[in-house]
């Protein structure tokens, strides 16, 4: 089927709802390559757009700045009174839900509800418009484009799928996938039958990007490995949601003999930052987030690993002003990077960790699930979760507390887990009065006991 076909599709689905994602792939496109201070007064403009809007429809930030004596104007002469304001936490939105919501007529009929476990084990439930979901698609196609992908051209992605879609789920993602050009295997139950079919298709469609999980981009190289099809290529690969190891680089880019790009990025705030064909750091979209990096409160040094902080510039919706993501990072510390982008850029980040877990039939579990959005462990009762595999035949689910969590809630927690691992996996609880953090600082929130 023809690109030129499904742009005439996507342009009628714009038509037709009023999205923007090609306009803001094309506005993307463009100011990648503006000069610094353009860009950075581009990002100094939405930024200031963002604060007058959650002062006067946001009923949260309109608190929240009169008591810490901050006002909007105060940003246009003095960009460091941005650090009056509390950081944003988790544990404050699931407090503030209702009253973190635009009471804009127009924009709070756009608002979708969004459930994410989160990556740090932290459960989370918040809304995002429409504008902000289209400069996150927007955003990501702008990244594939670093690695040469074209718009209509085909990509595969090992990404996660729910475990059970009512059949208009199905369908309106099956046509969303087909516009694009895009197939999907599920990364939630990889299995040697799954992996073989993904294999054939990726020879059939002759895909130029691979998309997925780092784990996942990992499991899939090494069944290629083993597999008659070693000549598997693409033109990139990009890995994201999980921390991207040398090592795991390494193998991948040398099965598939191209390079693989680190994307970093959260449900609440979309892509945050990605490297490009240089590979010398990760970009900031510095159009869609402002990015603070924090040691012991004070703003990090290049180098120098700290708390990373965004402030997402899109859902004013439900607007995130100098949120924790819970993840460490570091400013990229050397030369202005090759590829003539200007926007500033992170050198490392310390982002999730997740082990893989397996099955007693040998299957492979992206155990990542846990944080990809399962509604379950977002209820507001649950206040931090961690996931066991103790064996083949047993799984243990570790709930923090906050008020009483529904049996309903164990039992679709226990069903989910089931589907994902087998009917025969017990599946036992226990509630613990906090979950102890990595040496690093981290919370680890799915555990393999079985993997070396």
């Amino acid at each position: 089927m023809s690109a030129f076909l499904r742009l005439g599709v996507l342009k009628l689905h714009h038509l037709a709802t009023g999205r923007q994602i090609l306009a803001r792939l094309r506005e993307l496109e463009r100011t990648q390559w503006l000069k610094r201070d353009e860009l950075l007064a581009l990002q100094r403009d939405k930024l200031q757009r963002l604060m007058e809007y959650a002062y006067q429809y946001v009923p949260y930030y309109r608190r929240t700045f009169d008591q810490a004596r901050f006002h909007p104007d105060d940003l246009r002469n003095d960009p460091a009174s941005l650090h009056k304001l509390p950081i944003l936490t988790k544990t404050i939105i699931r407090e503030n839900l209702n009253q973190m919501l635009t009471t804009e007529p127009k924009r709070r009929k756009q608002l979708s509800k969004v459930t994410t476990s989160g990556s740090t084990g932290h459960p989370l439930i918040f809304m995002q418009d429409d504008y902000f979901r289209d400069g996150v698609t927007a955003d990501i196609q702008r990244h594939l484009g670093w690695a040469g992908w074209k718009m209509g051209q085909s990509h595969a992605y090992i990404w996660g799928a729910d475990f059970e879609v009512s059949a208009s789920q199905s369908l309106r993602t099956r046509m969303i996938d087909w516009t694009w050009n895009r197939f999907v295997t599920n990364a939630f139950v990889l299995t040697d039958e799954s992996l073989a079919a993904f294999t054939n298709q990726v020879r059939r469609q002759c895909p130029r990007i691979l998309f997925g999980y780092a784990s996942s981009l990992y499991r899939f190289a090494q069944f290629v490995r083993s597999s008659p099809y070693k000549d598997i290529t693409f033109d990139g690969v990009f890995s994201s949601a999980e921390v991207l190891f040398p090592a795991v680089r390494q193998f991948i880019e040398d099965t598939f003999q191209c390079k693989v790009f680190d994307r970093y990025g959260t449900k609440e705030l979309g892509g945050i930052a990605c490297e490009c064909e240089a590979h010398t750091g990760l970009h900031i979209s510095a159009e869609n987030n402002y990015v603070e990096i924090l040691c012991d409160g004070r703003l990090a040094k290049p180098g120098e690993i700290g708390d990373v902080i965004v402030t997402n510039l899109n859902n004013l919706g439900m607007p995130f002003i100098r949120y924790s993501i819970e993840d460490a990072g570091a400013w990229y510390d050397g030369k202005d990077c090759p590829c003539g982008r200007v926007a500033p850029m992170l050198q490392t980040v310390q982002g999730r960790i997740v082990d893989t877990f397996e099955t007693r039939d040998g299957r492979t579990a992206w155990a990542g699930f846990a944080g990809a959005g399962y509604s379950g462990l977002a209820h507001p009762a649950i206040k931090q979760f961690q996931v066991v595999q103790r064996s083949l035949d047993l799984m243990v689910v570790r709930l923090v507390k906050d008020g009483e969590i529904p049996q309903s809630t164990l039992d679709e927690l226990t069903r989910t887990i089931q589907i994902a691992f087998g009917d025969n996996v017990e599946v036992e609880f226990e509630f613990p009065d906090e979950i102890p953090v990595l040496s690093s600082g981290k919370h680890q929130y799915t555990i393999s006991e079985l993997s070396s």
